[in-house]
């Protein structure tokens, strides 16, 4: 395997580390305790999680919905670190896919755009 389509722990570092940073300043600047409590999730924050995600599916193609998934987990810790109560955490999983559907048609895009794609009959899984 190539090392664009390796990769390694480095791309589910980098959208986890995207999500997390995103969510956690948003919910700082903001003074919430959940960013998606602020219009500026919706203006600034989904927007810039694209940008990552579809950087992360540009380079490193397959399997792209895999970034959206680091990204959410990423999400989800700086939500857990803002001291939020657990007893909402099914309702927040539900929440986060909902908001996380445009990074996933982003990442879905980037991959077919993407001059690393493996044409499928050479796909090795």
């Amino acid at each position: 395997m190539s090392a664009p389509r390796a990769g390694g722990w480095l791309p589910y570092a980098l959208a986890a580390g995207g999500g997390f940073a995103v969510c956690f300043a948003i919910a700082q600047a903001t003074g919430r305790r959940e960013a998606w409590d602020a219009g500026e999730y919706f203006s600034i924050g989904i927007p810039l999680m694209c940008l990552i995600v579809f950087a992360l599916a540009w380079h490193w193609p397959r399997r792209p919905w895999r970034w959206t998934l680091a990204m959410a987990a990423g999400q989800a810790t700086a939500l857990a670190l803002g001291g939020n109560s657990l007893s909402l955490w099914p309702l927040a999983i539900i929440a986060m896919t909902v908001v996380s559907i445009p990074q996933f048609v982003t990442g879905q895009i980037a991959a077919r755009l993407s001059p690393r794609r493996m044409p499928a009959e050479n796909d090795p899984g």
